[in-house]
């Protein structure tokens, strides 16, 4: 009976469809970042994504997600939905965002934008450390319940190496102005000039770290990041009409998974681990050289029905 019932599930299995993400290859990636040209140059600095997890795993996931709306019938969903509320246009958009990505990231490790030699002052990255513990402690304890700053909470908190110790301060600090009662408050961790110290921190550990870098190495560093900007702002399009569109589905957050989640660190600070003066920063890549990232895996929920 058990067994009966097992090649039933098996056999109806083998009948859903497969929705395979496009393969990529290094050609595509430089002809699709290469087309891109334009649309990166136009992105202004305020629109600039500042990368603070595993972009490789990220953009696999995003190519998993065009895998998944390439497919007639899914395509069709999204075709449904009004003009003026989502543009088709996207869901064709995505792909080459993706390969563009991967392309850049590998040229950011080859030209060592990613992964530096440089040695920061261990007074330097010791305060650094000291201030960001305690911004984070506090956030952490009076504002993760906040529907507004949990989101950034969650994306200040993995992370590691010096860039990352940097932006992390950065974004503190912008969240003690915004919550600048609540902060003042705190009677354990606050301290009146942390947000102030906290930017004169990041701005001498980012500046030590730009002085490290090659002109090749910044120029590959700037188009790395402007690409990844580019991929969020239109994979965000396409997941916020998907979750609509699935809403019904008990997995909805799979098929359109956060880019954040699927890229978020293995390893990271936990509260913060302080990193030695010494440290290698990654720079948000996943580490190794300047190899090509390899063919896209394809995710088990993407062989899915689309129901």
């Amino acid at each position: 009976m058990t067994k009966t019932k097992k090649r039933s599930l098996t056999a109806v299995a083998s009948r859903e469809p497969s929705y395979a993400p496009p393969l990529y290859t290094p050609a595509a990636g430089k002809k699709a970042l290469e087309a891109l040209a334009s649309e990166l140059d136009s992105l202004t600095e305020a629109e600039l994504v500042t990368v603070r997890m595993d972009v490789e795993a990220a953009t696999y996931a995003a190519l998993g997600v065009v895998g998944f709306v390439s497919s007639p019938d899914v395509r069709a969903r999204f075709a449904r939905l009004p003009r003026e509320e989502f543009d088709i246009a996207h869901l064709d958009e995505l792909e080459p965002a993706c390969f563009a990505t991967l392309h850049a990231l590998a040229g950011a490790r080859a030209a060592g934008a990613l992964e530096t030699d440089a040695r920061l002052p261990v007074a330097l990255v010791t305060e650094a450390t000291e201030v960001e513990g305690r911004m984070q402690a506090l956030c952490e304890y009076q504002l993760a319940d906040d529907p507004a700053i949990k989101p950034e909470l969650d994306r200040l908190r993995p992370g590691t190496g010096h860039r990352d110790l940097a932006n992390d301060l950065l974004g503190y600090a912008r969240i003690y102005e915004l919550r600048a009662d609540v902060v003042k408050a705190d009677q354990k961790h606050y301290r009146a000039g942390d947000a102030a110290r906290a930017r004169e921190l990041a701005g001498a550990m980012i500046q030590k770290l730009s002085a490290v870098l090659t002109p090749r190495a910044r120029e590959a560093y700037d188009r790395y990041v402007r690409v990844w900007t580019l991929l969020c702002q239109r994979y965000d399009e396409v997941r916020a009409a998907g979750l609509w569109l699935w809403r019904k589905n008990a997995r909805a957050q799979e098929r359109f998974p956060s880019l954040f989640a699927a890229g978020r660190p293995n390893v990271g600070r936990s509260r913060k681990e302080a990193p030695k003066g010494s440290e290698g920063d990654g720079g948000g890549g996943s580490g190794g050289g300047g190899d090509e990232p390899g063919p896209a895996p394809v995710p088990d929920l993407l062989t899915q029905s689309p129901t």
